[in-house]
């Protein structure tokens, strides 16, 4: 009888011991195993982009501009609030109306990221002083070419429009008409990002239009194209 009741407590012992190592002392072997995984998984996922990186020769920033492969922080990005949006905006339309005849074909034949990034880059200033309401562009290519590609774009508006953005006055009429040009549409889209989609910075800037009258060469590569006049312009 003794022994038979030793023999059933040191069983009973073995089934409690087995059954601790399954529950309370079990989770935190389990819970180090699952950081160790996603800490790994972290760790090759950087190491990936820095052969990645390395491969090409080229600096992080360089990659990340031309592939948009820029890691995305954790949470909401940082807000941009309407003066600082509008600002971008009318930068963009100056530096863009005194590039425009110049890289519009080029712009618009670009096939990727890459290829957009080298129309605009000769005419930027280099990355170290490069002004941000810039780099909204220069520093986001495949957002740019992502628009250039979509619905949303227009390339070609009508004479009339032309005319009506043309004038010299400022008034309603020339602000909603000069909205309508390949320029404004790009520096609407882009004032925002990245802080902004670049539907949602369209959307916008598109409901209050720059006051800026249109740069002059691309005025006068809008009345070559069009056959208008400075005189048709101005008495609209």
């Amino acid at each position: 009888m003794t022994h038979g009741r030793n023999a059933k407590a040191g069983v009973n012992r073995r089934n409690k011991k087995r059954a601790s190592l399954l529950t309370g002392h079990s989770q935190k072997p389990k819970k180090s195993l699952e950081s160790r995984v996603a800490s790994l998984e972290a760790r090759i996922e950087q190491m990936q982009e820095e052969i990645d990186r390395a491969s090409g020769v080229l600096p992080a920033h360089f990659s990340e501009a031309i592939y948009g492969t820029e890691k995305k922080r954790p949470g909401p990005s940082a807000k941009i609030s309407d003066t600082e949006l509008f600002l971008n905006r009318d930068n963009l339309i100056e530096w863009l109306e005194e590039h425009w005849p110049h890289i519009v074909k080029r712009l618009l034949a670009a096939k990727n990221p890459r290829g957009v990034a080298t129309v605009l880059r000769p005419i930027a200033a280099t990355r170290d002083i490069r002004p941000t309401w810039q780099g909204r562009i220069v520093d986001h290519p495949a957002k740019l070419l992502e628009f250039l590609r979509s619905d949303k774009f227009r390339i070609r508006p009508p004479k009339k429009t032309v005319i009506d953005a043309l004038r010299p006055l400022d008034s309603e009429i020339r602000r909603k008409a000069a909205n309508r040009l390949p320029t404004r549409q790009i520096a609407n889209a882009m004032a925002g990002v990245p802080n902004l989609k670049w539907r949602t910075s369209l959307d916008k800037c598109s409901k209050t239009p720059s006051s800026y009258r249109v740069g002059h060469d691309t005025a006068k590569h809008y009345r070559m194209t069009f056959g208008i006049t400075e005189e048709q312009a101005y008495f609209q």
